[in-house]
């Protein structure tokens, strides 16, 4: 039987070049043998990501100018569907350069719309999660500058109408917008959450007791990644830490994103929570190890789960 649909949305699509460069520092000359570029954008990481996994994914968002078609051609020719809302701007590109110690520089453009341009993805993607294919709507990342101050607020709300679950990786602005919007899950990192709530959450157990005043307030499941000590999930039934082995990272960027698609593509078929958790994190672990941003081989992946950890911290 075929997966049902994860639609795997980046409002702020961009074209990432990843350089791995040993003696990076700021001043110097350096030479590198060469760089991968991928369709970047925290949606196009969790595409990438659900179909490793065995997940079925529909990639959309904004695409402009000579890179928006760059970046449509290397996505058809990575065998992913796709519907795209073209805008009159040009994408953006974004540097990432990681050095021997597996730490990374990033440098990001910040993207530029017209309102009018997020209203037509929006429309797009009301319309496309109302076909009865559709698992989940994972909107990912920030939103480009121009776009309306109260977004995502009323898409969520239509969505949630439709009875799809919706699920947030965002920051700053947008991410508080979804929040009162209330979606079905919302995944961010501790710093994230502690900006969104607008708290100092110094010690675990607060941000568990935030997470629950959220769940309590409609929304069904908070996952916030914590780094190297794994990934906390918090719903009204459980509360649980999936913790994964210790590793060296080569390259973390998009680890949070891959959590994010473990976890979505884990429950579309069927899993439990904790057991999604689970796969999350070892998804999240086993990215950091590969350059480029979820492009890790599908065994390592499972031999990284064998080896991540599930501790139940409440259940009710």
């Amino acid at each position: 039987m075929q997966p049902r649909t994860i639609i795997c949305v980046t409002p702020n699509v961009a074209l990432d070049r990843t350089m791995m460069v040993p003696d990076f520092a700021i001043g110097r000359i350096s030479r590198i043998g060469g760089a991968i570029a991928v369709p970047g954008g925290k949606g196009l990481n969790v595409l990438r990501a659900v179909e490793i996994l065995g997940g079925r994914a529909l990639a959309m968002g904004l695409l402009g100018g000579h890179t928006g078609r760059m970046i449509a051609a290397m996505v058809a020719e990575g065998g992913y569907r796709a519907q795209w809302t073209r805008f009159a701007g040009e994408t953006r590109t974004c540097t990432i350069i990681a050095n021997e110690e597996g730490v990374s520089t990033v440098i990001n453009e910040s993207g530029k719309i017209e309102p009018g341009d997020w209203h037509a993805l929006a429309d797009d993607i009301r319309t496309a999660a109302t076909n009865e294919d559709i698992a989940a709507v994972c909107l990912c990342g920030s939103l480009p500058d121009g776009a309306p101050d109260d977004a995502p607020t009323q898409l969520i709300s239509q969505i949630n109408e439709l009875g799809v679950p919706v699920w947030v990786d965002s920051s700053g602005l947008w991410l508080a917008n979804a929040i009162a919007a209330k979606p079905y899950a919302i995944k961010v990192n501790s710093d994230e959450f502690r900006s969104a709530l607008g708290r100092d959450l110094p010690a675990t157990r607060d941000i568990i007791n935030a997470a629950r005043k959220l769940v309590r307030g409609g929304i069904r499941t908070v996952i916030i990644s914590l780094g190297a000590a794994g990934a906390l999930l918090v719903t009204n039934e459980l509360v649980a830490q999936a913790v994964p082995p210790a590793i060296q990272a080569v390259d973390p960027i998009a680890s949070g994103d891959c959590l994010h698609a473990g976890m979505v593509t884990a429950l579309a078929a069927g899993a439990t929570p904790e057991q999604a958790l689970r796969r999350g994190v070892a998804a999240g672990a086993v990215n950091a190890l590969y350059a480029g941003g979820a492009q890790f081989p599908y065994s390592h992946y499972q031999r990284i789960l064998t080896q991540t950890q599930l501790n139940i911290l409440q259940n009710v």
